[in-house]
């Protein structure tokens, strides 16, 4: 009986001398909050593509709904992996602001929608590209860093997109004032 209480003992403490297998590290907050906020901008940039791919009936403004959809589909995807591995759980939904916006958007009308649309997406992207630079440069956890990184160039293509789109609608005053008549 003695022998058997000795061996479990010895058993207990070599498991406890054993070095733990390396943990997950959490992310800073500023890593997860990224990951959370561009999970909901994906979001909200599909919906919105989608209500513009319904809505407008000009060639140049389906193209760009449909570039939104196909790309931030593919960017939540790799985001989605990302937050899973560090554990990081994201939203379910977009913002209120950006719930909000997709259903004037909605009630937007065929006369005002494609100008509405474009404008907006100007001044959402460019707030976009902002924090996700921020993080690509400042990120603190790799894969972060790297999925911002990623997704730097395809957002700055959509700003572009937006600008000769708001161009070819006579919206030139919107182009360099982010969103806002200049």
């Amino acid at each position: 009986m003695l022998l058997r209480r000795i061996s479990a003992a010895v058993g207990v403490a070599g498991l406890l001398a054993l070095p733990a297998a390396p943990a997950q590290a959490e992310p800073s907050q500023p890593d997860a909050d990224y990951l959370k906020a561009a999970h909901q901008v994906n979001l909200a940039e599909i919906t919105m593509g989608r209500i513009a791919w319904t809505t407008s009936s000009d060639p140049t403004v389906k193209t760009l709904a449909a570039a939104l959809m196909r790309d931030h589909i593919h960017l939540d995807a790799d985001l989605y992996q990302t937050a899973r591995q560090l554990r990081v759980y994201l939203p379910a939904a977009p913002t209120p602001e950006q719930q909000a916006l997709a259903k004037r958007y909605q009630a937007a009308g065929a006369d005002t929608f494609d100008e509405y649309f474009i404008t907006t997406q100007l001044a959402a992207h460019r707030a976009a590209l902002k924090m996700t630079a921020e993080r690509a440069a400042n990120g603190s956890e790799e894969t972060v860093k790297e999925l911002a990184a990623k997704a730097e160039p395809i957002i700055a293509r959509h700003q572009t997109m937006l600008r000769d789109a708001a161009r070819a609608e006579g919206l030139a005053g919107y182009v360099d004032a982010g969103g806002r008549q200049g």
